[in-house]
């Protein structure tokens, strides 16, 4: 039943009653339970699908998505297509900006609306667009409300910018331009750099478009990704980045810049990954009647040393010049770094093949993007291990040769990553300190950053994430190299800033992950932290070569133990109790060793993508507190694999929630009949070591959690006010 109504009436009481939904192991399951209502009323309607289950209609993200295109043919189609291959990223409003060619000359043209990129789509169908060059963006609201004026792109007199990430200091430089007679007309800070680039044309207009942005980019702080055109030059496109990551797509006929490399495919066959700082002019030139596309990169970093950022109190309104004149501060900083500056240097970047394809990033029959992923893990992870565990059970990480003598030396291993991969570095610390006996720290990579953590050279920082451009866990590779330690990173996305950033490392090959609750990677995290544990055990003797094939070969069984989990009656069953539990406002997810960080990461799941409120905790820890919350309406979910060490003790903490009226889910192993009357439902998996129960247990609460956010009519693809990437603070 998708919607349940309830329909009460009263005369003289002030309080309505309702069923408990879920609780129906006991006789009195049909238990009454009271909510106040709002007294003067006769009756009233309570509709558990509107006023109990959040709204879904009006979702913020936050994290914005970038399409440009310079080609020989109209480019509208290939921009749209490309934001909605962006729209996994998160965003409240998408627009574009494209060079229109008129009987005198070019204008340029802009299309932006609130909502889905599908209204943008159907207003760019009317407009019958020509253009050959153009930029589009979604929009994750940060500055200013969602709405038509503050979506990108933001113009300024014939130019157009897109952006990604925030410019810190944009006040400042908005009253400055304000004086200087600027009108704007939006809340945002990228409406700042447009006028800016503007600006600076008019004070040099004898600058190339891409010296005017890289003027611009010199006076502002903070992080960006961006593309910008404008109608007088509608051969050229300028991209740059700082922190916010940004790809050129490179095919014969065209140039694309874009987020990243899923909204390039099959418009371009090679990649080129631009770095911090970066900024790349894409030309279209016309010789002898043939048209070719040439890019050329250049980076900002050596202007970028000989300015002095200057602070928002730094601008005072109006200074005298070497004349005597009066001028703004604006001015006279633009012009002393004019004066001062050399050409930016050109750089080579690697071109690399665009090895994604179409297929990948489709849904492949699927309703959601979050359970084609679920169903793909038994492959991924056969992808994962791959040539990594070889015939005698040993593993070999290519991207670990490079830092072999570094972690045999290491006095301690330090992990750093944010939600998911955070939860996947804690099944790191225990696989790491059991096999090898190396101490291991797990730190939240946001907090790491800002702690003044002390660390010795013989530290290894190992940072873990899935699109492998997390602004707080690529902050943690800077402080590592700033102290003389090696960083190890373990990354999704080929090419990367983490990737690129890091002395070695490894790719997880799991393919793309669109859905932005992650599945496949934590379980293709966790894989490939297993096989380092391994590694590093058989190299500093704590695992002999027998023991080390043994639990290789079991790495290389769980993904047909995770097929088994996946058959139909199982996911039906799963499917069942999502049914009962969908009606839930908390949940609480129990579990000890190994299967603590799983408890975790279950939580994280039912609260990403069903908006219920749910929390994690060791089994031993509930007594500590939780235990207060117990009542027949917070469900437990509780691991307790029979062959954990301290299964006797989650039994006993199973006990307590019983003895509370508690409802439980236990996910337990095959052939363990222990839980079967004791509890509302039992799931059950195959039985694995103990190291590998990761893999296994978490399988079921994705499911869960996929289920239950179904029911209750959640956008599962894209949860509100999450995004794919977190690239900005």
């Amino acid at each position: 039943m998708n919607k349940v109504e309830i329909i009460c009436s009263f005369v003289r009481t002030k309080r309505v009653q309702f069923w408990n939904p879920y609780c129906k192991r006991r006789p009195n399951y049909r238990r009454v339970h009271n909510f106040a209502v709002r007294k003067g009323k006769s009756a009233f309607e309570l509709s558990l699908s509107k006023n109990l289950f959040p709204s879904v209609n009006h979702l913020k993200r936050n994290m914005c998505g970038i399409v440009a295109s310079l080609s020989n043919e109209p480019v509208v189609d290939v921009l749209v297509e490309g934001l909605q291959r962006l729209e996994y990223r998160g965003y409240d409003s998408a627009g574009v900006a494209l060079i229109e060619p008129e009987t005198s000359g070019f204008s340029l043209r802009v299309e932006k609306h609130v909502g889905k990129v599908k209204n943008l789509a159907t207003a760019c169908e009317s407009q019958k667009f020509q253009a050959h060059v153009g930029i589009a963006h979604t929009r994750w609201a940060t500055h200013g409300q969602p709405s038509d004026v503050n979506a990108h792109p933001h113009v300024s007199s014939g130019l157009a910018v897109v952006h990604n990430g925030i410019l810190e200091n944009y006040k400042a430089l908005k009253e400055r331009l304000i004086e200087e007679g600027y009108e704007f007309k939006s809340e945002t800070d990228t409406e700042v750099l447009a006028h800016l680039i503007r600006h600076i044309q008019s004070i040099e207009p004898d600058l190339e478009l891409e010296e005017a942005v890289t003027l611009a980019l010199s006076q502002v702080r903070g992080a960006f990704g961006i593309a910008v055109i404008d109608e007088a030059h509608p051969d050229k496109l300028v991209g740059a980045r700082r922190g916010s990551p940004l790809i050129l797509g490179v095919a014969e006929e065209s140039l694309v810049l874009a987020s990243d490399a899923t909204a390039v495919i099959g418009n371009a066959a090679k990649v080129v990954y631009l770095q911090d700082e970066d900024i790349v002019l894409c030309s279209r030139k016309k010789k002898d009647g043939a048209t070719s596309f040439e890019f050329e990169v250049k980076s900002m970093r050596s202007e970028l040393e000989k300015v002095t950022l200057r602070t928002d109190s730094d601008c005072e309104s109006t200074y005298e010049d070497e004349e005597g004149k009066s001028q703004s501060k604006l001015n006279i900083n633009i012009r002393e770094h004019l004066k001062n500056s050399s050409k930016a240097q050109i750089v080579y970047r690697v071109m690399h093949d665009l090895t994604l394809s179409l297929d990948k990033i489709e849904k492949g029959g699927y309703e959601h993007f979050m359970l084609k992923e679920i169903m793909e893990q038994p492959q991924v992870l056969r992808d994962c291990m791959r040539g990594r565990i070889l015939e005698d059970g040993s593993i070999k990480l290519a991207g670990l040769a490079n830092m072999e003598k570094e972690f045999q030396a290491a006095r301690r291993i330090i992990i750093c990553g944010c939600g998911t991969s955070w939860h996947s570095a804690l099944v790191g610390e225990y696989l790491i300190e059991s096999l090898a006996q190396i101490p291991v720290e797990v730190e939240y990579a946001s907090e790491f950053r800002y702690r003044n953590p002390v660390l010795f050279e013989d530290d290894i920082i190992i940072v873990i994430s899935q699109s492998g451009e997390t602004a707080d866990t690529l902050e943690a590779v800077r402080i590592a190299k700033e102290h003389g330690c090696k960083a190890f990173g373990l990354v999704n996305v080929v090419g990367s800033s983490i990737a690129r950033a890091t002395d070695a490392g490894v790719y997880l090959h799991i393919g793309p992950e669109i859905g932005v609750a992650s599945t496949k990677a934590f379980t293709g995290q966790v894989a490939c932290l297993t096989m380092l544990a391994i590694n590093l055990a058989q190299r500093n003797g704590k695992l002999n070569e027998e023991q080390a094939k043994e639990l290789a070969s079991a790495l290389l069984k769980t993904p047909e133990l995770i097929e088994r989990i996946l058959k139909k009656e199982n996911c039906d069953k799963i499917l069942q109790i999502a049914s009962t539990y969908r009606y839930a406002h908390n949940f609480l997810y129990l579990g000890r060793g190994y299967n603590f960080p799983v408890a975790l990461e279950g939580a994280l799941k039912l609260k990403e993508i069903s908006y219920i409120h749910a929390e994690g905790y060791p089994a031993a820890e509930m007594k500590h507190g939780p235990i207060a919350l117990i009542d027949q309406m917070m469900p437990a979910v509780v691991i307790a694999p029979k062959n954990d060490k301290t299964y006797e003790k989650v039994v006993s903490a199973v006990e307590e929630v019983l003895a509370r009226q508690g409802c439980v889910i236990a996910i337990t192993s095959e052939g363990n009949s222990d839980f079967d009357d004791k509890v509302e439902y039992v799931i059950k998996v195959p039985p694995v070591r103990e190291e590998l129960s990761p893999l296994i247990a978490t399988i079921p609460l994705q499911l869960l959690s996929y289920y239950i956010a179904k029911f209750r009519g959640c956008a599962i693809d894209q949860p509100r006010n999450l995004a794919k990437s977190v690239t900005v603070e």
